[in-house]
């Protein structure tokens, strides 16, 4: 089914990009995401179709490219009274595809030649997926391509104008108006986005493509009485990286005045601490979202530290933390999406209640107050359509009104209109993604509630433990941590799901298949979208439709998708069992930290993870013998 319902384009497409970023960059790729200023900010159409298509081409893009880099392009290519026709392009600059090979790659199971699967792997679906979503959507999709030249992916759709109010995605504000400021990048596709980004909110922008041509106009400016006030650098340059170019401005007298702000495709370790040595206001990684690149420049030109003191480093974390809590009931019975959604919360410094069913929803509504309810649909003694009810029932008695956002997947169409009709205030598609549960806590009104610091973030891996990696920790907002988490959840608890599927179709009980599907489903859309979730998927819609004929042939697909998945995700869980990390990355992180001179602990107090896990009995006298103070299970 195709859904058609309001969501933001340019935030949709911004997710897709930042959800690649991981292998991307461990490519050293740049990844460029450029929606056209006369494309509308709000459309109506199915969010999660069109992503899945602007994420098959993005992935594709990342895997055959080796060098260069990976763009997205969304125009406006004509419209109408009540809609727009959008035009999507992914472009990279990879192996390329001859012509004679060019109409094969969409059909299934075809790539461009045989070498290709046994260099890259995969299994030629993608393109397939995306061509047949692209068609019941009625658009098109055809592709240009050279050998050795890249290649051009390009799709239409028609999506209607939301009829929604939409804010200015600019707010007037005095701090960014004729503000100056230079651009400097090596990529030239970046500074043009930039430029066109900056001029949008008023800026008065110029560029630059390297630290020499900088460190000119930078002195032109300023010896004609018009310098600038903000610099935007990339760190990675060829010649004069940015933070070269950060300590020449910051040495000469007549510059330094200037903020600047790093933006950076890799995170290095010691990049922060460098940064606070230079006098650096913002350091973010790529890619940077437009409201989050707002929001630091705001923060940086607003900015007045004392006259000894130095302004404290904007990163994304820190943009977080001065945001205000939020109070969370979250209704959930899948453990995989507790610990997902409990994670993200508290990582934001938000406090969450976590409720098994609808019915424990409802009595820790009546106990406590909160900010926001995220409530899931399907539950057993009271689901979450039951449960909204109640909750506005007991409104109804004291007056108030608190937001109910449902946690719906996003195949069962009819489940949206019905959370709306329970009293629900908006939804969330399964799965949970990090930037989407976000918008939604920034859309809450805080006052008076108190401010949490997040816990600090774990490093993740230096490669992907499985196909999707780079995707599923995005959702999480880089939080390898939990990611091991829900992967030793998910190994635990699939042999139980798969038992109940299995025993639900031998009993022909279609009712027991959905709902057992249902549940897998939910708990491996967390880790991929490909084969294993297609195959529940297609288990679940057979329970639905009560037409179980071809539940044997799904089954085997479900058991040969799993058989690829679930080794690498075991690898992941036993990594957090056993504390071996790879490349014993964070215990090396913690001693590079403080010897590069971050605060400690006061007398110099270091908790460290021993591995230390279940069972909670587990003995600590090896780790004491290594001159550790105690123990704690974790």
């Amino acid at each position: 089914d195709v859904d058609s319902i309001d969501f933001s384009l340019t935030d949709l497409m911004e997710e897709s990009v930042k959800s690649i970023a991981l292998p991307a960059h461990e490519k050293g790729l740049e990844l460029l995401c450029e929606v056209a200023p006369e494309v509308p900010e709000t459309v109506r159409g199915d969010p999660t179709r069109v992503r899945q298509v602007v994420m098959n081409l993005l992935a594709n893009a990342v895997k055959f490219t080796e060098r260069g880099e990976v763009a997205l392009q969304v125009e406006a290519a004509s419209r109408d009274e009540n809609g727009v026709w959008l035009h999507f392009m992914v472009r990279d600059s990879g192996v390329g595809i001859p012509e004679d090979k060019q109409a094969a790659i969409f059909a299934p199971f075809s790539q461009a030649d045989t070498s290709v699967t046994r260099k890259y792997g995969g299994t030629g679906l993608g393109l397939t997926i995306s061509a047949r979503l692209v068609e019941i959507m009625n658009g098109k999709i055809w592709v240009e391509s050279e050998p050795g030249r890249g290649s051009r992916f390009h799709f239409t759709l028609r999506l209607e104008v939301s009829r929604k109010t939409v804010q200015p995605a600019v707010p007037e504000r005095a701090g960014l108006r004729d503000v100056r400021v230079l651009v400097v990048d090596d990529n030239a596709t970046n500074r043009r986005l930039l430029d066109e980004l900056l001029a949008r909110w008023g800026m008065r922008p110029v560029s630059a493509e390297n630290g020499e041509r900088a460190m000119v106009l930078l002195t032109e400016a300023a010896d004609g009485g018009e310098a600038f006030r903000l610099v935007l650098t990339d760190a990675h340059m060829p010649l004069m990286d940015g933070f070269t170019l950060a300590e020449r401005i910051k040495h000469n007298p007549a510059l330094a005045e200037a903020t600047i702000m790093m933006l950076t495709s890799v995170g290095q370790r010691g990049d922060a601490a460098r940064c606070r040595e230079l006098g650096v206001a913002a350091y973010l990684v790529k890619p940077v979202r437009q409201a989050e690149l707002r929001e630091a420049v705001l923060s940086v030109l607003s900015s007045k530290p004392g006259e000894d003191e130095l302004p404290e480093l904007v990163t994304r974390r820190a943009l977080r933390e001065a945001r205000r809590s939020a109070r969370v009931l979250l209704a959930e019975d899948n453990a995989i999406n507790q610990i997902l959604v409990v994670s993200l919360l508290e990582k934001w410094g938000h406090r969450v209640v976590l409720a098994a069913n609808g019915r424990e929803a409802v009595e820790a509504f009546e106990k406590e107050s909160f900010d926001l309810v995220l409530m899931d649909g399907q539950m057993p003694e009271m689901d979450g359509f039951e449960a909204a009810a109640a909750i506005r029932a007991l409104e109804e008695r004291t007056g108030g009104h608190v937001a109910i956002v449902a946690l719906t997947a996003h195949a069962l169409k009819g489940d949206r209109e019905r959370f709306l009709q329970a009293g629900m205030d908006g939804y969330l598609a399964k799965p949970i993604r990090g930037p989407e549960l976000l918008e939604v806590i920034e859309t809450l009104p805080l006052e008076g509630a108190a401010h949490v610091t997040p816990p600090a973030e774990e490093r993740r891996p230096e490669r992907p433990e499985f196909p999707e990696f780079g995707g599923a920790l995005a959702r999480l907002e880089g939080d390898v941590g939990a990611l091991r988490e829900i992967a030793a959840v998910f190994i635990e608890d699939c042999p139980k799901q798969l038992a109940a599927i299995r025993e639900a179709i031998e009993r022909c009980d279609p009712k027991a298949l959905a709902s057992s599907a249902h549940g897998l489903k939910g708990s491996v859309a967390n880790f991929a979208t490909g084969p294993a979730f297609e195959a529940a998927e297609r288990l679940e819609t057979m329970g639905r439709q009560g037409d179980l004929a071809s539940a044997e042939a799904a089954w085997t697909s479900l058991l040969g998708a799993l058989d690829e998945l679930t080794p690498s995700l075991r690898s992941l869980a036993e990594a957090s069992a056993s504390g071996l990390v790879p490349r014993q990355a964070f215990g090396q992180h913690a001693v590079d930290e403080r010897a590069e001179g971050e605060p400690d602990m006061g007398g110099g107090d270091l908790v460290v993870d021993c591995g230390i896990a279940r069972p909670a009995n587990t003995p600590v006298e090896d780790a004491v013998g290594s001159g550790v103070d105690g123990g704690l299970a974790n």
